[in-house]
């Protein structure tokens, strides 16, 4: 029981530390000293990339789908309140 629930919680908490580490706005480069726009945007379904090939065009973006990554969250959360529910 404690297993499942230590394990969904780091689940949780590295999901949420992607988010935060790909929604800055900026990206500070250390080997330049310089700060830039970031690429990378999130969005509930997806994570889109602008590779900027094609400038100003939605053909350069490139997406990596979050559903998959959505739904087995959404399992973990359910068998976590399986389990306690069990437990009782």
């Amino acid at each position: 029981m404690k297993k499942l629930l230590v394990a969904n919680v780091l689940l949780l908490f590295s999901l949420i530390y992607v988010i935060v580490r790909v929604t800055h706005s900026t990206l500070y480069l250390p080997k330049l000293s310089i700060e830039a726009d970031n690429p990378v945007s999130l969005h509930w379904n997806a994570i889109a990339i602008n590779t900027g090939i094609i400038k100003n065009s939605s053909e350069s973006m490139y997406l990596i789908w979050m559903t998959p990554v959505n739904l087995l969250v959404l399992i973990a959360l359910v068998l976590t309140f399986l389990a306690f529910k069990e437990k009782r």
